[in-house]
């Protein structure tokens, strides 16, 4: 949670009669004896005319309460003013914001719906491949959960392949501000397996759907080898990830594809135009099969991620 401390008005409160400005007497039975009672208000003139209570201050002619009021939060005139992804609330006259739904908080206060990726070896060389940088771990953190792109890879001196998953930790929602629009794989070809399409893995940012959303324009695929589920017989995908180049980079700097072979550059990130990472972006690397000249020998795919 991100606390912006807006800063709090004194409110003076004058003492202002109910009648003529001296005090109502009211008579007292027996002894004869007088009460003084006293309406507490500010002089200025609110709405229908009447003066502000004196918790009160006038805003844009309206009795306003600045130490709760998003509009008018310490003083007049200023809003707690968030953006799509979080939601701002006045609490004691200064400003509190959290995430909105569907967002988690990273690490600088920011709201993202991206808190990186791990991949554990498979299943025949047991570990973690390649840890989350923000857990850890083989895990996401909490707020987000597995995106699972079917990959297969190699253990580290061994000749062999199998499978395994590429695991991005997203939220479930999406903003125009936001610079990562969440990820697909497609298939080679339809049918394998039974499939009635190519969309082996939705995007949960686009309904489900092998698409990027709206205004997400800039598109990585990036080559997977990987085993069929009903045979295990090894077939082709692309990997699309969805991102929004010119967005400032708060989760998401793009990502790159390098081959173990010559030219091995094989996608160049947009967001720099070769195989790097943008300045302030961590390189994070996870070892995939491809298919090429080669026939099928080992890859990269470099995340780029804040």
């Amino acid at each position: 949670m991100r606390l912006r401390v807006l800063g709090t008005l004194s409110i003076s409160a004058l003492a202002v009669a109910c009648a003529s400005g001296d005090d109502v007497n009211a008579a007292s039975g027996g002894g004869g004896g007088t009460t003084s009672s006293t309406a507490v208000v500010s002089t200025a003139e609110g709405t229908g005319g009447h003066g502000c209570f004196a918790t009160e201050t006038l805003c844009a002619g309206t009795c306003v309460d600045i130490t709760t009021n998003p509009a008018h939060c310490g003083m007049c005139d200023n809003p707690c003013a968030a953006g799509q992804s979080e939601a701002g609330a006045c609490v004691d006259g200064m400003c509190n914001f959290s995430c909105a739904g569907g967002f988690v908080a990273d690490e600088d206060g920011g709201c993202t719906n991206l808190r990186g990726a791990h991949e554990p070896y498979p299943t025949d060389c047991a570990g973690c491949a390649t840890a989350n940088a923000v857990t850890q771990a083989c895990s996401c953190p909490p707020g987000t959960v597995d995106l699972p792109l079917a990959v297969q890879s190699d253990c580290p001196g061994v000749p062999m392949r199998a499978k395994t998953n590429l695991n991005l930790c997203v939220a479930n929602a999406v903003a125009p501000e936001s610079d990562f629009g969440g990820a697909y794989q497609l298939d080679d070809v339809a049918g394998w397996c039974g499939a009635t399409a190519q969309c082996r893995v939705g995007n949960p940012l686009a309904g489900g759907a092998c698409a990027c959303p709206d205004g997400f324009a800039t598109t990585i695929g990036l080559r997977s080898i990987f085993r069929l589920p009903c045979d295990d017989a090894e077939a082709g995908s692309t990997i699309v990830l969805c991102g929004k180049q010119g967005a400032p980079v708060t989760s998401f700097g793009g990502a790159y594809q390098y081959d173990d072979f010559a030219p091995n550059c094989r996608v160049p990130n947009p967001l720099t135009g070769d195989c790097t990472c943008p300045a302030g972006t961590v390189d994070q690397v996870h070892r995939v099969m491809v298919d090429g000249a080669m026939g099928l020998y080992g890859s990269t795919i470099h995340l780029c991620l804040d």
